[in-house]
């Protein structure tokens, strides 16, 4: 029934829970699981730009800059994989992907690029002010997804 599913991950207790009933339904279904996390360019490292150093050449920032978020990048990655080994044995292949942009925008993304027949995230991540006042991530993709969503308590 649900061959292609698209798990997300913010690493919270949430995203945790989903991330087992999504290794379940895959499974279940002899699918596959695509495992994403998303940064949100607010939560990048800072910009050396807005610091202004006068032992910095200006055409060093942005290779400085690059090498920050590369190893952010990274950083993450490892935490994904960490994350998908934490669901325990696994019977079919994870994939693992990381995206940077608004957290439901890219979620919606990735699930048409891949052709995904279910999504499952947490029904609580890390909220913010800005979540609160408009709109949660789960709502947004639940408006917005090309296929079902499935939102784990």
């Amino acid at each position: 029934m649900f061959k292609k599913i698209l798990w997300v991950t913010d690493f919270s207790q949430h995203a945790h829970d989903a991330g087992v009933r999504a290794l379940e339904c895959a499974q279940c279904s002899d699918g596959t699981l695509t495992a994403l996390t998303i940064i949100d360019p607010e939560d990048l490292p800072f910009i050396l730009e807005d610091v202004p150093d006068p032992f910095i050449q200006t055409d060093q920032i942005e290779q400085i800059n690059r090498r920050l978020e590369s190893k952010y990048e990274q950083r993450v990655l490892d935490q994904l994989k960490n994350e998908v080994q934490s669901l325990g044995p696994a019977k079919i292949p994870i994939e693992t992907m990381l995206r940077i942009g608004t957290p439901w925008e890219e979620i919606v993304h990735v699930a048409e690029e891949l052709g995904s027949t279910l999504i499952v995230l947490g029904s609580h991540g890390k909220r913010s002010l800005e979540e609160i006042i408009l709109g949660s991530t789960v709502e947004n993709v639940a408006k917005h997804a090309p296929c079902p969503v499935l939102v784990v308590r």
